[in-house]
């Protein structure tokens, strides 16, 4: 089984990870953190929190992942502040 999946959605770029890097071991883990986001009425989606991303990608240390850690810090700043108004 490949560690990663990309697809090419008509919104966008997907990667799904299946064993990210990172201390986080299994679903279990990652869902303790998880955002949950409604697409449709009666579809829910479990989503990792940024946090968790931003720890993933800077563990796995591979260059495309380094490009996005500053977009992603950036929206990660940006919803807390969000959050604390």
């Amino acid at each position: 089984m490949p560690n990663m999946l990309n697809l090419t959605t008509d919104l966008g770029d997907v990667d799904l990870v299946f064993s990210p890097a990172g201390p986080l071991i299994g679903y279990e883990q990652w869902n303790e953190n998880a955002v949950f986001a409604q697409l449709e009425p009666g579809l829910i989606i479990a989503v990792a929190s940024i946090d968790d991303v931003i720890e993933s990608k800077t563990k796995a240390n591979r260059p495309k992942d380094l490009r996005t850690l500053p977009y992603l810090e950036s929206l990660r700043d940006e919803l807390r502040r969000q959050s604390e108004e």
